[in-house]
């Protein structure tokens, strides 16, 4: 296998990389390489050589908080691995407003990349949350999976994967009325805690397909029947059946 193009120009041809709000990655992050990608299961049948292989021509990104670093006019095919923080995807209205597709989280992979089934569908790609991001490029996934079927059959179980679990996602919401939309995406979004830290109300609005000003509004009320507490980018829940009843309409 040929060693990938220098870091520089892969991402800018990959990711439509723009220098403003870049950070540098640290030591600490560049040592951590082999682990992020050992975590994926995907790449579990890799030789020895072609590990070595992966780690030289794998580049590692960071990209801060609210920074799009995917556009649908980006040239080329990617396949992106979240490694850390969180990746919104979405698409514009033909107001300009955001509708968010997908949130990921950390050991997810997505990208367009026609060889494994996998698109994009005209969505940006934003960071979430502060995130390091590694990138592989069309061609040498091709040449990885060339020299071993297998990450192929993989790719495409978690490809398969989540394209069901997003049409669960959708299934299970699309009938429902907007404050029970809202129910279900915070109990999805909390922790064992009860608490969603680091989500705004125009965020929670963008993954609703609605207004910031809607979504305020419904979280007033759940907070005035005591179901949950609200803070800046912080909501807690304190009623968790009480919310569960909101999910089903109840």
């Amino acid at each position: 296998m040929a060693k990938g193009a220098p870091l520089g120009s892969r991402i800018a041809v990959w990711a439509g990389w723009r220098s403003n709000g870049k950070r540098s990655l640290s030591q600490a992050d560049l040592d951590r390489k082999p682990d992020y990608l050992k975590a994926m299961e995907i790449f579990a049948p890799l030789s020895p050589e072609q590990w070595s292989w992966l780690l030289d021509n794998t580049s590692m990104i960071t990209c801060e908080r609210g920074r799009v670093f995917y556009r649908p006019d980006d040239p080329g095919e990617a396949l992106f691995i979240i490694k850390q923080g969180k990746v919104a995807l979405y698409r514009l209205t033909s107001e300009g407003r955001k509708l968010v597709i997908d949130t990921l989280g950390p050991l997810t992979l997505f990208g367009e990349m026609g060889l494994i089934r996998q698109r994009m569908y005209g969505c940006f790609a934003e960071a979430s949350e502060d995130s390091l991001i590694c990138v592989l490029s069309r061609s040498d996934m091709q040449d990885l999976v060339r020299s071993n079927p297998e990450v192929a059959l993989l790719l495409l179980a978690e490809v398969e994967r989540r394209a069901q679990d997003r049409e669960a996602e959708l299934e299970a919401i699309a009938f429902r009325g907007l404050p029970e939309r809202l129910a279900t995406l915070l109990l999805r979004e909390a922790d064992v805690n009860g608490v969603i830290d680091g989500v705004t109300h125009q965020e929670l609005a963008e993954r609703l397909g609605t207004y910031r000003e809607t979504v305020s509004q419904l979280l007033g009320r759940l907070r005035d029947d005591d179901v949950l507490n609200t803070a800046p980018r912080r909501i807690e829940i304190i009623d968790l059946d009480g919310l569960r009843r909101r999910s089903e309409g109840l």
